[in-house]
């Protein structure tokens, strides 16, 4: 590098890295300017002094001022009374099962696994040799002056066989399981960020009639709910089993396509420790 700069002239060393750069780009074939960048870099680097103690102390301490990631901050709701809606406590969420960024393809992809798996499949027809009918020749093969002829169960003609019909069988598919547990996830966080998802304490009610029940959902403006519970209920399920527009499943049974199927969802705290504890990253 000394042998070099003896080269160049005096004076065309006002900025080295620009010396460098054009030297490199006019004469020499073997040093670019990439190289000479390269150089700049290095001792722009190397000039810049050490930082002391006082100022490492104060970017340790300016990192542990900043604030935590958002998985890391805790979620709150309340937890409300059944029968009045009125808050009661608070409870803590995991961040990660009801504050998942929303995804639309997993939702998706989730919705339509559960609806190939909820697909009958019974759907059959018959072929030319299932229809019933008569096996003889339906004309003789010469004489007429016309085509030649021979079953009369063809698809063709009335009456005959359906060629390439549909048949029985399972329309399933498969998602791995991961992705079951994410769409899960995130139907969930996408409930509690629409303020749709009402955590009650215990869901307990006096009497089976359905009329009880109603004016329970008249009076909370719930026109369309699942209502998940922990245990099976008795009361809960004979009031709500003739509603069109309630469900009702246990903790174990919660699925993508029930949770967007309605608008609001019910849950009790048991349920909610319990999907936090199968949901967990």
């Amino acid at each position: 590098m000394a042998s070099l700069l003896k080269v160049i002239r005096p004076g065309f060393i006002a900025q080295p890295s620009a010396a460098l750069k054009a030297f490199a780009t006019s004469r020499f074939s073997t040093f670019t300017a990439s190289r000479a960048e390269a150089i700049d870099t290095t001792t722009t680097t190397a000039s810049v002094p050490s930082p002391t103690s006082e100022s490492s102390t104060t970017a340790a301490t300016s990192q542990q001022d900043a604030p935590l990631s958002s998985f890391h901050t805790p979620l709150q709701a309340w937890i409300r009374d059944f029968q009045t809606n009125e808050p009661k406590d608070l409870i803590q969420l995991q961040r990660k099962v009801f504050g998942a960024p929303l995804r639309k393809d997993i939702l998706h992809r989730v919705v339509v696994w559960q609806r190939d798996a909820e697909r009958q499949g019974t759907q059959s027809t018959k072929s030319r040799g299932e229809v019933s009918g008569t096996t003889r020749k339906a004309a003789p093969q010469k004489g007429r002056g016309a085509a030649r002829v021979g079953s009369l169960r063809v698809p063709q003609r009335r009456g005959g066989g359906l060629a390439f019909g549909p048949k029985p069988r399972d329309h399933s598919s498969e998602l791995p399981r991961k992705v079951q547990e994410m769409g899960l996830r995130i139907a969930l966080s996408t409930k509690f960020a629409q303020d749709q998802l009402v955590i009650v304490d215990d869901i307990a009610l006096d009497t089976h009639k359905t009329r009880h029940f109603e004016s329970i959902q008249r009076r909370h403006g719930w026109d369309s709910v699942l209502v998940v519970a922990h245990a099976e209920n008795l009361n809960l399920w004979r009031a709500t089993s003739n509603l069109q527009t309630v469900d009702v499943a246990l903790m174990q049974e919660a699925d993508v396509l029930r949770l967007l199927k309605r608008q609001m969802v019910v849950i009790d705290r048991q349920s909610v420790r319990y999907l936090e504890k199968k949901l967990k990253v």
